[in-house]
């Protein structure tokens, strides 16, 4: 047996409301049915928490911690207010109470300025006392995530204030439905400084990307870099342009490690390259010893005269060479090489076109990342996109050789592509016994990729094979 009457919270809570004229008194009108259940009945239905009440506006306080930091007024709902009064707010606020006689809002920001803007004194809310702590984020976050996607920014601070409050990765994760690899991105989008948040939403980057610009808050250049490559390329250009920056950091933290490496072995480092002419100074390549022979770099480094030049190559390999700095002193011999070399400085002309083969390779070498990347992707799935028959048969019948690349280097491209990260074990095939047809035709399409692929490297834009070119279009 069920029986149907007011919960006494609603109740006692409507007894001394203010009725505006217009609606009814909630002292005496039911704000809702609570059910309860007979002891006997095991299909009683819970009673919903919190109470409907009509609030003093100047008793209610926006969430300071709220992570829509964009709430504003709505004039459709102002419009309506100034019309009809508290009636034309057809969704109630929800808030839960203070110490201070205040209620804090936890859902309905937007409502609450609109009520504002049209000098409502009172506003409808659901009172919730049963929210404490950092759920009220939560639930704010969920909500508000439902009816507008939020800024990237804004989901960090939100899970950055969680992580504060003392909820691990997997906590957020469960409570908010992220994923634990979105909430350790939003940790660090959380890094970025106002006017870079800004920026990324104005320029429309998402969760992914704005987390790749966290990982460079220490290098403000290259943020600066990266937003303005953004801006005037579009996306795939920003994802090479952070590859590039990637690897950029990586030379010089390998370079800077090494560094402090020999620096701690005391290896005498040179600053800058010695001159061509210099008498005193020489690569160890150019010398002999005493008896004609070839000086290994190791037996080196017990002659008084070891150093090294370490700096970073034009494609960000870190290179070291080896010196030494006093080679007659020191009992070598210099190698006569029988032909002769250009000497001089290089011309304006040789200057410009060196910048350009260096800044060419770069962007060959990080677009050939982003795009490996992006094939990875693409032949996890189990269907093939629209074209790739064709595509094979064009690769197959008129680039035959492609298939001798694959052969002689294509095989690990392959592996690298289906199975990255992993290590393929001898004598398991490629192909699984049991796919489906369009997975198969996939397979096939990522043979051919890895013979494409492995023919690429970063100087492969200066003069690409015809089939190389086709398969870059």
């Amino acid at each position: 047996m069920l029986t149907i009457t007011a919960t006494d919270a609603q109740s006692s809570a409507a007894t001394d409301q203010p009725n505006p004229e217009g609606l009814p008194d909630l002292s005496t009108t039911s704000t809702g049915p609570a059910v309860v259940a007979d002891t006997e009945d095991t299909n009683a239905k819970p009673a919903l928490p919190g109470g409907y009440e009509l609030l003093p506006i100047k008793q209610i306080k926006p969430n300071p911690d709220n992570v829509r930091d964009d709430a504003q007024a709505l004039p459709g709902i102002v419009e309506n207010l100034q019309e009809d009064g508290v009636r034309g707010l057809l969704a109630p606020v929800i808030v839960t109470p203070l110490d201070d006689d205040t209620y804090l809002i936890i859902d309905g920001e937007q409502r609450y300025w609109s009520a504002v803007e049209a000098e409502q004194e009172y506003i409808p809310a659901i009172v919730r006392d049963d929210l404490a702590g950092n759920r009220e984020q939560i639930i704010s976050m969920l909500r508000q995530v439902h009816r507008k996607d939020p800024t990237a920014a804004q989901v960090s601070r939100g899970i950055q204030q969680l992580a504060l409050d003392g909820m691990s990765d997997e906590e957020i994760a469960r409570s908010t439905g992220y994923h634990p690899e979105q909430v350790k991105a939003g940790r660090s989008v959380a890094a970025l400084d106002k006017h870079t948040a800004a920026r990324t939403h104005a320029l429309g980057l998402n969760f992914t990307q704005a987390a790749a610009l966290a990982e460079f808050t220490d290098e403000p250049g290259t943020i600066a870099t990266l937003l303005q490559e953004a801006e005037d390329a579009g996306p795939f250009a920003f994802a090479r342009a952070v590859e590039q920056a990637r690897s950029a950091r990586n030379a010089r933290e390998a370079e800077a490690a090494r560094r402090a490496e020999l620096t701690a072995a005391g290896v005498t480092l040179l600053t800058e390259h010695p001159g061509y002419h210099d008498a005193k100074v020489k690569e160890i390549c150019d010398l002999r010893d005493a008896e004609g022979q070839r000086i290994d770099t190791e037996q080196h480094t017990a002659c008084p005269g070891h150093a090294v030049l370490l700096y970073l190559a034009y494609d960000h390999r870190l290179t070291e060479r080896t010196y030494c700095t006093d080679w007659r002193k020191h009992g070598h011999t210099q190698y006569s090489y029988s032909t002769t070399t250009r000497s001089g400085p290089m011309t304006e002309g040789e200057k410009a076109e060196r910048r350009r083969v260096i800044e060419n390779n770069k962007l060959m070498e990080a677009a050939n990342t982003v795009r490996r990347e992006w094939l990875t992707n693409l032949l996890a799935g189990k269907t093939p996109p629209k074209g790739t028959n064709k595509l094979i048969a064009e690769m197959l019948a008129d680039s035959g050789y492609l298939l001798s690349t694959w052969v002689n280097g294509g095989r690990k491209m392959l592996d690298d592509l289906l199975s990255p990260g992993k290590t393929k074990r001898a004598g398991t095939s490629r192909v699984p016994a049991r796919v489906s047809d369009a997975r198969y035709t996939v397979i096939s399409l990522a043979a051919i990729a890895a013979a494409n692929e492995s023919a690429i490297t970063r100087s492969s834009w200066r003069a690409p094979d015809p089939a190389v070119a086709k398969w870059l279009q």
